[in-house]
């Protein structure tokens, strides 16, 4: 008889998650999709042009085709070594962020404000074991 209840918690815990893991993505819809004209997916990025880290920007209806857009552009300029650094749909300032040290780190963050998402850039690059110089500069920033 306990484990039937030891079960039955689990399963009915178990279907609780469950609802609640689907309602929580279904609230925001599904994933990259934009709804309505003023949620845009905004993307930044970053390349080598003459030897210089340059930024770029670009948005398009989900985050894939502004990812390629943001490649796209930066390939336009004639640079190499096109990133995309950041994209979101979620309202976000976003930002690509260098340093002009010759190490070639770019980390892109997200935020409510530049500098928020400059920090979380920062953090990113700390957390892949590569911190970015404290001089490094905004190469690229788009706010909704």
């Amino acid at each position: 008889m306990a484990r039937i209840r030891t079960f039955s918690a689990v399963l009915a815990a178990g279907v609780l998650a469950s609802v609640v893991w689907a309602a929580s993505a279904w609230a925001g819809g599904p994933s990259g999709v934009i709804e309505g004209d003023e949620n845009i997916s905004q993307a930044v990025g970053s390349g080598l042009l003459d030897g210089t880290l340059v930024g770029y920007t670009a948005t398009g209806v989900d985050n894939a085709a502004a990812s390629a857009a943001v490649i796209a552009a930066c390939e336009r300029a004639g640079a190499v070594e096109c990133s995309r650094d950041e994209v979101t749909n979620d309202n976000l300032c976003v930002v690509s962020v260098g340093a002009d040290d010759g190490s070639g780190i770019v980390a892109g963050g997200a935020g409510p404000t530049v500098e928020a998402a400059r920090d979380d850039a920062f953090r990113h690059a700390e957390m892949a074991g590569v911190p970015l110089d404290p001089a490094a500069r905004i190469l690229a920033s788009a706010c909704p």
